[in-house]
C-alpha cells in the first residue's frame, strides 16, 4: 500500500533528503521550484512503486458488485487488472476507465460501470497525468468539476461509500473536502470505511453526515 505519506518517506529515502513535510501537495509544490528538481523523474518512481502492487482479493470483490459508479485518485491498474482476471464470470458488469472529460462524456452501456480516474492514471502517464501538486490540481479543475457535479443527480436512495481514503492521509482528506465544498452529496449520508479513525472525533463526523465503520477494507468486504 502507497499512501502519501509513505511516497514521501520513500523518495526522501532515495534522494536522500528530508523534507518534514507530510502534506505531499505542498512537498511538490516546493521541489518544483527548484531547479534541480525534475518532475517526469519522481512520477516515474511513482509509477515503479505502483507498478509492484498486486491484485488481492478485496480487488476481485470491487469488481464483483455493480455499483452505479466507481471514482478514485488512484493511479494504479488494479481494479482493471482484477477485472481481467475474472471477467469471464456470469452477470459481471464492464469496467470502463474513464480519464479524461472526453472519456467521461462518452455513452456507456447499460452493462458497463464507469471507473473514474480523476487524478491520472499509470496506463498512460502522458495523456493522463499524475495530479500531485497545486498546479496539477489546477491544470483537472475542469475535468473534476464535471465528474463530481454529476453525483448531485444521483437518486436520493443512492448510498456513497468510501474506501480506502483515511483521514489521515491529507491526500485522501483533501479529496473528501472537496466532495463536500460544493456540497456535490446534497446532504446524503457517506459511509466511509477507515480503521483510524480517532473515537473523539465521531460526533464531529456525524454532524458532518458522515457514518465511520471501523474496519478495514479487507473485513469489511
Amino acid at each position: 500500500k502507497y499512501l502519501s505519506d509513505q511516497i514521501i518517506e520513500y523518495y526522501e529515502d532515495k534522494i536522500g533528503t528530508k523534507f518534514n513535510i507530510p502534506d505531499i501537495t505542498k512537498l511538490i509544490d516546493i521541489l518544483e521550484s527548484s531547479d534541480t528538481f525534475i518532475r517526469s523523474d519522481f512520477d516515474n518512481y511513482v509509477y515503479e512503486l505502483l507498478n509492484r502492487l498486486e491484485v488481492t482479493d478485496t480487488h476481485r470483490t470491487i469488481v464483483k458488485i455493480p455499483w452505479q459508479q466507481i471514482i478514485t485518485t488512484n493511479y494504479d491498474l488494479l481494479v482493471e487488472k482484477a477485472f481481467d482476471q475474472i471477467k469471464d464470470m456470469d452477470n459481471l458488469l464492464d469496467i470502463k476507465p474513464i480519464r479524461s472529460i472526453r472519456e467521461f462524456l462518452n455513452f456507456t452501456l447499460r452493462n458497463e460501470i464507469k471507473y473514474i480516474k480523476l487524478n491520472g492514471c499509470m496506463s498512460d502517464k502522458s495523456n493522463y497525468p499524475f495530479v500531485f501538486s497545486t498546479n496539477d490540481f489546477r491544470n483537472s479543475k475542469k475535468y473534476h468539476d464535471i465528474v463530481l457535479n454529476n453525483l448531485k443527480s444521483a437518486s436520493y436512495k443512492t448510498n456513497f461509500l468510501s474506501v480506502g481514503y483515511s483521514f489521515n492521509d491529507k491526500f485522501g482528506e483533501r479529496f473528501l473536502d472537496l466532495i463536500d465544498e460544493k456540497d456535490y452529496r446534497e446532504k446524503r449520508w457517506l459511509y466511509k470505511v477507515d480503521p483510524f479513525v480517532n473515537d473523539k472525533m465521531l460526533q464531529y463526523y456525524s454532524s458532518k453526515k458522515t457514518c465511520i465503520i471501523k474496519l478495514t477494507t479487507e473485513e469489511f468486504f
